[in-house]
């Protein structure tokens, strides 16, 4: 498992440069059986997952707290309209962001300072199971 933090910091791994992106925006984790499970970490501006269902050619816009999304989805992330594929094709390999003499293996709170506070994930699904302190 592997989770990926989407921002406008310098430290996020996929990194957004726009002013109605936060900092620290949402996660996304890679389970094990490579299955995506984005998160809003509660911006202003929101996540939002376009509804392929949703009726008309451009579907509609939901808001997102935590679910699973398919690597053809395309999400909003403040004013920023990506396709997951786009986005994990921009995220930083584990290594390329690991301070030295670290292992970067993804893990939320230790190179990054702990921006929202460290969280625990089911392993199976990525969900939040609770906050820890």
């Amino acid at each position: 498992m592997r989770t990926l933090v989407i921002g406008r910091s310098p430290f996020a791994d996929i990194v957004i440069a726009e002013a109605s992106v936060a900092s620290h925006h949402a996660e996304m984790v890679v389970t094990a059986d490579e299955r995506y499970y984005l998160t809003d970490c509660g911006a202003a501006t929101g996540t939002w997952l376009k509804d392929p269902a949703g009726g008309s050619s451009d579907g509609e816009w939901q808001p997102v707290r935590q679910t699973f999304v398919s690597i053809d989805d395309t999400v909003r992330v403040g004013d920023h309209v990506v396709r997951i594929a786009d986005m994990l094709r921009m995220a930083r390999r584990p290594e390329d962001s690991a301070e030295p003499g670290t292992q970067g293996n993804g893990s939320e709170g230790s190179r990054r300072g702990g921006f929202r506070g460290r969280i625990e994930r089911d392993p199976a699904t990525g969900e939040i199971i609770r906050r820890r302190p």
